[in-house]
Parts: C-alpha cells; sequence; structure tokens
C-alpha cells in the first residue's frame, strides 16, 4: 500500500473512531452524568446506604448502554464489565416499578433489587453465575438487607442471566450451546491437565511485577485526573479530552502493527480454521479467533501484530491464552506496554468506561512475555 493510501486509511480509520467517543462523551456530560466511569463503586455505595446523585435513573442507563458501547467500539482502550454491572443495577431498580409490584418500592426491596441486577451484570461479562453471585455480598455482606435466601435468589437471578445469554448467543450463531466454553468466557478448560511446578515460580514472578504496575498506574492515573479539570474548565472541554485521547489511541494502533508487524504463513491441518482470514461479518462466531491480513500482499499470510490490535477484547484475551499467535516476544512488549500506557492516560476521559479487561489484557500479555523468557532461559 503507498503511503498516501496509508495516510488517507489512517485518517479515515483515526477520525471515524474518535466520532463514536466523542458522542459517547457528548452524551455523558450534558444527558447522563451519572454514566461517568465504571460505576461499580457508586453501585456498591448505594447498596451500602450512600445515595449517590444520578447513580440511579433512566438517564444514566441509557447513556451507560450507549456511551460504554461507543467508547469501547471507538477504541478507547477502556473496558464494558463494569459498566454492566452499573447497567443491571439500573434494571434492578426500574424492575421495583413494574405495575403491580408497588410493595417492592421501599428502600430494603430496591437495595436487594439492585444488588441482584449489578450481580447479574458481572456474571455476563464474565460468564460466572457463582463469582457475580459473591461479587456484591462479600462488597456489602455487613449491611442489614442481606441474608441467605437473598443470597440464593441473587445466584438464581445470575444463573438466569448467563443462560440467557448463552441461549441467545447460540441463536444468533446458528450453533449449539457449548457450555464449557461459555462458562468461562476466555477459553475452555481441559480436564485432568495437571499443573506444572514451574508455574509457581512463574506466578510469583508475575504477581510481584503485576504489584509494582498496578500501584504506579494508581498514582500516575490519579495524578492526571487531579491535573484535568485544572485544564478542562468548561463542560466542552471534556470534548477535547477525549478528542485526543481517541484520536491518539486509534493512531498508535495503526501504525504500530504497519510498521513493526510481520507477514507470517497460515498453518495448515486442524489450526487452519483457527487462522482463518477475518470476515466481515460481525455475526461470525470465529471473529474471535480469526486473523487480520494486515499490509500482507498475499493471501496466505496474516499480520500477527495487527491480529492482536484489531481484536476485540474479549477475542484478544481468549486469543493470547489460546495460543494461537505467533508473535515475537518484542512484538507482544511492544503491545503491553501500549495498552498499559494508554489504560493509565485514558481512564478518566469523561465516557462511561471500565478496568477489568484492560487489566485482564495487560496481564494476559505480561503471561506471554513470561512463557518467552522462560523458552529462552
Amino acid at each position: 500500500m503507498a503511503l498516501n493510501d496509508n495516510i488517507s486509511a489512517w485518517l479515515f480509520y483515526a477520525f471515524y473512531s474518535t466520532l463514536l467517543c466523542l458522542v459517547s462523551c457528548a452524551m455523558t456530560t450534558w444527558w447522563g452524568p451519572g454514566a461517568f466511569g465504571s460505576g461499580v463503586a457508586e453501585i456498591i455505595g448505594y447498596v451500602n446506604g450512600v445515595n449517590y446523585p444520578d447513580c440511579i435513573n433512566h438517564k444514566t442507563l441509557v447513556t451507560k448502554i450507549l456511551g460504554v458501547t461507543l467508547a469501547v467500539a471507538g477504541g478507547l482502550t477502556v473496558g464494558k464489565e463494569g459498566p454492566l454491572a452499573h447497567i443491571g443495577g439500573n434494571l434492578g431498580a426500574m424492575s421495583a416499578y413494574i405495575p403491580g409490584l408497588n410493595f417492592l418500592q421501599n428502600d430494603h426491596k430496591k437495595r436487594q433489587l439492585i444488588a441482584a441486577g449489578a450481580s447479574a451484570g458481572v456474571s455476563i461479562a464474565f460468564g460466572a453465575p457463582i463469582g457475580g453471585a459473591l461479587f456484591l455480598y462479600e462488597l456489602s455482606r455487613g449491611n442489614p438487607f442481606w441474608n441467605f435466601g437473598l443470597l440464593w435468589k441473587v445466584f438464581l437471578t445470575c444463573a438466569t442471566a448467563v443462560f440467557t445469554v448463552g441461549v441467545l448467543d447460540a441463536e444468533l450463531h446458528g450453533e449449539p450451546i457449548d457450555w464449557s466454553e461459555s462458562s468461562l468466557k476466555f477459553g475452555s478448560i481441559k480436564s485432568g491437565l495437571e499443573v506444572p511446578f514451574h508455574i509457581i515460580p512463574g506466578a510469583i514472578i508475575l504477581g510481584v511485577i503485576s504489584g509494582l504496575l498496578g500501584p504506579f498506574f494508581i498514582n500516575v492515573n490519579s495524578r492526571i485526573n487531579a491535573f484535568r479539570p485544572k485544564i478542562w474548565t468548561k463542560k466542552w472541554h471534556k470534548l477535547i479530552d477525549c478528542f485526543i485521547f481517541a484520536f491518539c489511541c486509534a493512531t498508535v494502533w495503526y501504525w504500530v502493527p504497519h510498521l513493526f508487524g510481520t507477514c507470517i504463513q497460515r498453518p495448515t491441518g486442524d489450526r487452519i480454521k483457527m487462522h482463518a482470514e477475518k470476515t466481515e461479518t460481525i455475526f461470525d462466531r470465529l471473529e474471535d479467533m480469526t486473523t487480520s491480513r494486515g499490509w500482507c500482499s498475499l493471501e496466505s499470510e496474516y499480520n500477527p501484530l495487527a491480529t492482536l490490535f484489531w481484536k476485540t477484547e474479549g477475542g484478544l484475551i481468549r486469543q493470547i491464552m489460546g495460543m494461537s499467535m505467533q508473535c515475537t516476544a518484542f512484538q507482544m512488549l511492544l503491545f503491553t506496554i501500549c495498552w498499559y500506557l494508554f489504560t493509565i492516560t485514558t481512564y478518566g476521559v469523561n465516557v462511561p468506561s471500565g478496568l477489568f479487561l484492560p487489566g485482564m489484557i495487560i496481564g494476559c500479555g505480561l503471561g506471554d512475555l513470561y512463557i518467552y523468557l522462560l523458552g529462552q532461559a
């Protein structure tokens, strides 16, 4: 592809992605300010007795749904799992106002419904009904609205939510439900697999590295978010903030695979389906495990770095954990650094956003780098 064509493609991609993020930012700034950020902390505070302003209302719900969709689709390094909990909490509260359920319209019952809805949101985000049920329980179990009977009701809500998503996903793609894979969302489990001893030192090493990166993340992100109100003093200034980070992120996500990517031959045999070229339809079930050609001229080749940068977030984790990529150690390091640096600086832009998946993606990158180092040792 000629330089002029590359520049045209980059500008189109960058401005299209930025436009989606700006719409999300505008909705959050002027219509549903309660949808800003993850919403998990606000939900936890609400069920523990803090009536946080604009945490639960219809404007927050609509802005959260559309805003996080646009922000993630626009390429910002933010997650959708936290916002799903906030969306579930709003739906739980609104269910008390269904005609005929007037007896639920009191503080005690509404907090129970919010806890059930938020737990269901976490469950469908990770495909984990037990984890979702325990999520809100652990964070608000000292509150008097919790009891053993409620815990089972919340678990039933979470299980129903995960089952519904599984059925709809199977119906959408016209394939039977594979509950062994859907239960984890990020890959299937191989039963009877013994954990080798060398995994234990790796867990300790990665734990120490992550423990150091976490406080650094908090420190830098807190300083940036404390500085933001000093320079962006008006509401419309938040659009400038969003534009800068969305445009820069799209630019890096386009040019890094172009400058540092390589062309690799697609394998044959059993793995060829996994490495098929990505199709244009969002309804392709293999979308999460297929590859992008990038700038490779031959149809039989693909660009591993472009595939990583252009993946959906959930598909990206599945791809790394599935060991289906053939990136070099330098490419994986570059990918991890980009995600880490942009997550540090982007989280705080005035859009609905979460941190769960970006943190998991960075962790997957670190784990993959450890495997490279282990193979060279």
